[in-house]
């Protein structure tokens, strides 16, 4: 099953390295994820529109709760009647996803 990547705020030591780190997750221009990450340390959530696989989730959420954001996961429902009616895009192939993205960053630390 996949999930929406829900970020409902945030509140870290450090908004520029946050920034950062959520333009490069999400394949965002800079100044996108400024806007973004300002509305979120204001209360605003925002919701990736992008479904993402669990075991996406699953690296992703603990990666973006340890820079300060509180993240939700919301499960996509089959097309059988129970779905949610949230749009799908699935990403080319020429782009690592949201999973190789961040091992990319883990990655990166060593």
């Amino acid at each position: 099953m996949s999930c929406f990547l829900m970020i409902n705020s945030w509140a870290g030591d450090d908004q520029i390295h946050a920034t950062e780190k959520m333009a490069r997750i999400f394949r965002m221009d800079p100044e996108e994820a400024d806007v973004v990450v300002d509305n979120l340390a204001n209360g605003n959530p925002w919701q990736f529109d992008h479904q993402v696989s669990d075991r996406q989730s699953q690296v992703a959420e603990p990666y973006l709760q340890s820079l300060g954001f509180e993240v939700e996961s919301i499960p996509v429902m089959s097309d059988d009647g129970m779905g949610l009616g949230m749009p799908t895009e699935n990403f080319n192939g020429s782009k690592p996803g949201l999973f190789g993205k961040i091992k990319n960053l883990f990655k990166k630390k060593r």
